[in-house]
């Protein structure tokens, strides 16, 4: 399929080359190639509404309304060439400007537009800040490159043309409308073809698409200038671009969307970069030669001014919007960080600190310990007879009725205390106080998770709780050590009769 491909877009090219090339040898009568001009257009034309509508029929969603739109546009433009070609080749008469022919040309770029606009898509980078904002960045970039490009054509040919020429008519008005719905046509593409996303999607008809605006664009620009200086005919030469663009734009309509692939973050960051500071490259290269023609001519036109504080002041918004952007993407980081943080040391089910918390707290009050020499105990609490809810009800009324007793087992210590889920049905509790404080407070934590009433169970459950003081015995104090002594004393309150707290210090039931 992609030789097919490769054949018939060089068939296609290889036509389009050939009758340019015999419309423009001079070997053809001035009337015979004015006539194979105006069919090779008209043809061209028809073709690509053709195809653009046949395969808008083929396809789905955005692919369907591009070419649907498309389809229009060619529709709109391949009529205005039959009055142009009627005039020329029929009546053999030049054809009035404006004329009813305009009206078909200028149905171009307003179906064109929302064509380009559809297969526009949000970068990575952009996606949480929202379409309206997308929609003003990439309306606010495509005037800065429309105002540039019109600015550049001003001062290197349009305007000392309409300083010249006769700027009063309505015809030469017309004329100067084509290059500028060019210009519109050209800035979105070369955003697109810029663009971190989409590009990656459809590079190969959009560059097709790129190429035929762009052939289309400049047979335009020939025609407004030869309007402007008042000129009888437009060479057939002149009109390459006219019989080059409907083939393409057929070619991009025939071409499929390729499947997306996996960008690292790094060409998608250098790509989002270059369209960031694509706008105000193009205002480095105007304020060049501008300066230039200044230095050189001695003045600035009134025109190139006007249109470059424009420009200026819109590249001001630009950076405004940048800024802004900058920083909502700064605070979407700085949550994502957070939420990253708060996962990393909390248990997902009950919303306790996990182990690793637990594991940093513990160290912590071990160290403050030896420091200061304060009183602090560990306890360990073993929920009794919980596995008999998984094995009877499942383990999604398990995580329910572990969250039910999360609630009573904060409720049942003091503020102060750091509770961590430590792993299954095993919590531990830090409390810096003395020890007859906290056997008071185990005794809560047993009452409190001590009950026959259980989410979705029949089944009693309690708890067992093991209790050790941070106290230099016959070994060296640390967090194994303390955990051992916590998890014996636990042991011997479930050997005890559970729901019992047992101290290690003593090895008594209390």
């Amino acid at each position: 399929m992609t030789q097919f491909r490769a054949r018939r877009t060089w068939l296609v090219l290889g036509v389009v080359v050939a009758v340019i090339v015999l419309a423009g040898s001079g070997l053809l009568s001035p009337r015979t190639a004015v006539l194979v001009d105006d069919v090779a257009q008209l043809v061209g034309g028809a073709t690509a509404t053709a195809v653009c509508w046949w395969t808008s029929r083929r396809h789905h969603g955005v692919e369907r309304r591009w070419r649907t739109l498309m389809a229009l546009g060619m529709a709109g433009w391949t009529l205005g060439m039959f009055f142009w070609a009627f005039y020329r080749s029929v009546l053999h008469v030049p054809l009035p400007s404006p004329s009813i022919a305009d009206i078909g040309f200028f149905m171009f770029p307003v179906f064109a537009v929302p064509a380009l606009l559809s297969l526009v898509r949000e970068s990575p980078r952009r996606e949480a800040i929202g379409p309206i904002h997308l929609w003003l960045v990439l309306t606010l970039d495509g005037l800065v490159v429309v105002g540039g490009l019109f600015i550049l054509t001003w001062t290197t040919a349009l305007g000392a043309v309409v300083h010249t020429g006769p700027t009063g008519s309505l015809g030469f008005l017309v004329a100067v409308m084509y290059p500028i719905t060019d210009f519109v046509l050209i800035a979105m593409v070369l955003l697109m073809v810029i663009g971190p996303k989409a590009v990656a999607e459809i590079r190969e008809p959009l560059t097709f698409l790129g190429c035929g605006l762009v052939m289309l664009s400049l047979s335009d620009s020939l025609y407004a200038y030869l309007v402007a200086i008042g000129a009888e005919s437009m060479p057939t030469i002149a009109d390459a671009g006219f019989i080059a663009g409907p083939p393409l734009i057929a070619l991009a309509a025939l071409t499929k969307r390729t499947e997306p692939r996996n960008r690292d973050a790094p060409q998608q960051w250098r790509s989002d970069r270059t369209q960031l500071l694509l706008p105000y490259l193009l205002i480095a290269v105007i304020a060049t030669i501008v300066t230039v023609q200044a230095l050189i001519v001695g003045n600035l036109d009134a025109v190139v001014v006007i249109l470059g504080v424009g420009v200026l002041v819109l590249a001001l918004v630009r950076q405004i919007l940048t800024l802004l952007e900058n920083d909502a993407l700064l605070q979407q980081i700085s949550a994502a960080q957070d939420e990253l943080r708060y996962r990393a040391h909390h248990d997902p089910l009950t919303e306790l600190a996990n182990r690793a918390a637990f594991d940093e707290h513990f160290a912590s009050a071990i160290e403050n310990y030896r420091l200061t020499n304060s009183d602090w105990v560990l306890m360990l609490v073993d929920l009794d007879d919980f596995k008999q809810v998984n094995d009877r009800y499942g383990h999604p009324a398990g995580d329910r009725l572990l969250v039910a007793l999360t609630a009573r087992l904060r409720e049942a210590v003091p503020e102060s205390a750091f509770v961590a889920r430590f792993g299954g049905d095993e919590f531990t509790v830090l409390l810096q106080g003395p020890i007859d404080d906290a056997v008071v407070v185990a005794r809560r934590i047993v009452d409190a998770l001590s009950s026959d009433q259980t989410a979705d169970t029949s089944v009693s459950v309690g708890a067992s709780v093991g209790v050790a003081q941070f106290e230099l015995a016959d070994e060296p104090l640390s967090a194994h050590a303390l955990l051992r002594r916590a998890d014996a004393a636990m042991y011997e309150a479930k050997r005890s009769g559970k729901g019992a707290v047992v101290v290690y210090c003593d090895r008594r039931e209390d």
